[in-house]
């Protein structure tokens, strides 16, 4: 393709070098109107130098933002640290302090179904050997039947309540442990301050004490928390001893 270039009143000719474009079809124009080329469509016949296509046109992928990209899904926040689900929300961001850093955070937003259904199952499973051993335990009247079909499956009301008091969210910082539970107010303790650590019986995870704080880690977090601790790189600048009989804390 030739171009003409205009300097200083003169007119040159310039060579550009021009792509080549794939033919997915080609159309006559009508009178004045221009033929048309298109990639994966075809062009039509147009009046008055417009065309008019009569195919339909690719759809190629949408380009994605390598930044963009890099912040989306799981990725670990700190190196060493287990992954964390994304970007932390404004609402959590806010409980960080001046300076502070991430290392890794996760929430537990929903109620586990695997205990639950276990533990029906179980209750289930003795049902039926009662069932099996006592087939008369039916013909009782209501009054008489509800009280121990309640005894029996009431733990699954004690699983369903545990899971409940479990759903929160944990955040791990280069100085301490944050935890936000979705009834209550959020509680922080600093990881060189801390000084007991148990099996906590509400939720079935550890329980971390400073003082007159304690707070919560649910079963499904504990030990991502755990690793976070452990690359955070506080364990080792404890104050003091740490009475932990499960030998939890890295």
């Amino acid at each position: 393709m030739t171009l003409r270039l205009i300097e200083g009143g003169k007119s040159r000719p310039t060579e550009v070098e021009a792509r080549e474009i794939p033919r997915g079809g080609a159309g006559k124009g009508g009178k004045g109107g221009k033929a048309g080329q298109g990639e994966g469509g075809k062009a039509g016949q147009g009046k008055g130098g417009k065309g008019k296509g009569r195919g339909k046109r690719g759809k190629g992928p949408r380009a994605v933002n390598p930044n963009q990209r890099a912040q989306l899904g799981p990725r670990p926040l700190a190196p060493g640290a287990p992954s964390s689900p994304g970007t932390l929300p404004l609402e959590l961001a806010v409980l960080l302090r001046q300076g502070e850093a991430l290392i890794w955070w996760n929430e537990k937003e929903r109620v586990s179904l695997r205990p639950v259904l276990a533990v029906i199952g179980i209750c289930s499973v003795i049902l039926a050997l009662v069932t099996g051993f006592a087939p008369d335990f039916w013909l009782q009247p209501w009054e008489s039947l509800w009280p121990p079909l309640a005894a029996l499956f009431s733990p699954v009301l004690v699983i369903v309540v545990r899971e409940l008091v479990a759903i929160r969210v944990t955040m791990v910082t280069d100085g301490g442990v944050i935890d936000v539970p979705r009834f209550g107010e959020p509680r922080r303790v600093s990881i060189a301050a801390i000084t007991a650590v148990r099996r906590d019986l509400w939720t079935g995870g550890v329980r971390l004490t400073e003082g007159s704080v304690q707070l919560r880690v649910p079963p499904t977090l504990a030990d991502d928390a755990r690793r976070a601790i452990a690359s955070s790189g506080r364990a080792v600048l404890r104050s003091r001893p740490v009475d932990d009989p499960i030998s939890w804390l890295p």
